[in-house]
């Protein structure tokens, strides 16, 4: 059965095919680029389950992975805050 992953933002909803790296790494850039345009997505991939918002108060927050600092976008996976590196590698997208 192919993986798909599920994009929800306010007013809509995405459904991008997620087989392997590559695939998940354009979800990944479809879903940083809505939010973006809508300020929080929500991104299903599997089982796993990651939301994707602009930061708007303290962007001096650290990654529960790394411990560098997220940036202008926040990705929370599993209630933990990533840095995007960090969060596409807990969702496969890097191939290694």
């Amino acid at each position: 059965m192919a993986q798909v992953a599920h994009i929800r933002y306010e007013g809509g909803a995405l459904l991008l095919p997620a087989q392997d790296p590559y695939e998940r790494e354009v979800v990944f850039q479809e879903a940083e680029f809505c939010a973006r345009r809508h300020g929080s997505v929500g991104v299903q991939l599997g089982r796993r389950e990651v939301r994707i918002s602009l930061c708007t108060a303290d962007a001096r927050r650290r990654c529960a992975s790394c411990r560098n600092f997220v940036g202008a976008m926040t990705f929370l996976v599993d209630r933990h805050l990533f840095c995007s590196h960090c969060a596409k590698q807990s969702l496969g997208c890097e191939g290694r």
